[in-house]
C-alpha cells in the first residue's frame, strides 16, 4: 500500500482507559489494526492496543479530536 494510500485509510478501535473507568473509540491510520501491542491515533494519543469486546464498541464514546481531525482532512 502506498503512503498516500494509507494516510487516506483509517480504523476504528475502542481502547479502555489506563485506571479501567472505561475508554474512547479511537481512529487510527491504516487498513485494520494488526495486531502490534501500541498504535499512535489520530488525536495523537499513544494506545495500547487490545482486542475490544461488543460492549466497548457500545459503551465507549468516540474521540472527538480524531473525529474532528478525519472531518477536517476531507477534500
Amino acid at each position: 500500500m502506498s503512503s498516500e494510500a494509507r494516510t487516506q485509510r483509517h480504523y476504528w478501535l475502542p481502547i479502555p482507559a489506563p485506571d479501567g473507568s472505561g475508554g474512547t473509540r479511537h481512529a487510527f491510520r491504516g487498513h485494520r489494526w494488526l495486531g502490534t501491542p501500541t498504535e499512535t491515533a489520530i488525536c495523537e494519543r499513544g494506545t495500547p492496543m487490545a482486542r475490544p469486546s461488543e460492549m466497548d464498541w457500545i459503551c465507549f464514546p468516540t474521540c472527538r479530536t480524531c473525529d474532528e481531525t478525519l472531518k477536517g482532512e476531507q477534500p
